[in-house]
């Protein structure tokens, strides 16, 4: 009688595990997310909670290598705080690799700060273009996206003036028209979503 309810059981607990595994991936599929970093760390997220190490922390390299770029395109005074993001994903990918990561609750965390840490260097990036005259679209709908990512990551609902902005953000990257007005507020909702995550990080 023991033996079949302990059969029960772990027939039980191994159904669980099949539905939660896929559940849990389906949570961060690279589709949800829009930059090269995101889709990278979704994959290896992915393939973390599937158990394959290797390729996770490959996926984790790849990241970080998207990340250094990015560094490379951002304002002047950003460019430190991108750079330690990239870091800190390098460290996560060895970490991953060899065994010493056991939840995927640190992966969540660090994607989220290094999203963060993108979102912040974006958005000074848009604000230094605003000063100077320049074209500031493509860094507050990059600002915008890492913002989105920061959330999802860290399982942070983004107020609803920071969800709107971020969606414009994101139809204005596409090539939707707007004007200085417009983009000064969503420049500021942008920028009170970056500071709300940040504090729940």
């Amino acid at each position: 009688m023991k033996n079949k309810i302990s059969s029960q059981r772990n027939f039980i607990a191994a159904v669980l595990m099949m539905v939660a595994i896929p559940a849990a991936s389906a949570e961060t599929s690279s589709s949800d997310f829009t930059s090269e970093s995101d889709k990278s760390m979704a994959a290896a997220h992915e393939s973390f909670l599937k158990g394959d190490m290797k390729k996770a922390s490959e996926s984790i390299d790849k990241a970080a290598a998207s990340v250094s770029k990015e560094s490379e395109k951002v304002a002047g005074g950003a460019k430190e705080g991108v750079k330690k993001a990239g870091d800190e994903l390098k460290k996560l990918g060895q970490s991953v690799k060899s065994g010493a990561v056991k939840s995927d609750d640190e992966l969540k965390k660090t994607f989220a700060h290094v999203d963060s840490a993108l979102a912040k260097a974006w958005h000074a990036t848009a604000e230094e273009s605003m000063r100077t005259g320049k074209d500031a679209r493509n860094a507050l709908n990059k600002a915008g996206e890492n913002l989105a990512g920061a959330a999802k990551w860290s399982g942070t609902e983004l107020k609803k003036g920071a969800q709107s902005s971020v969606k414009a953000a994101k139809a204005i990257g596409e090539g939707t028209k707007a004007g200085g007005e417009e983009l000064k507020k969503w420049f500021n909702d942008i920028g009170d979503g970056i500071k709300d995550v940040e504090r729940k990080l």
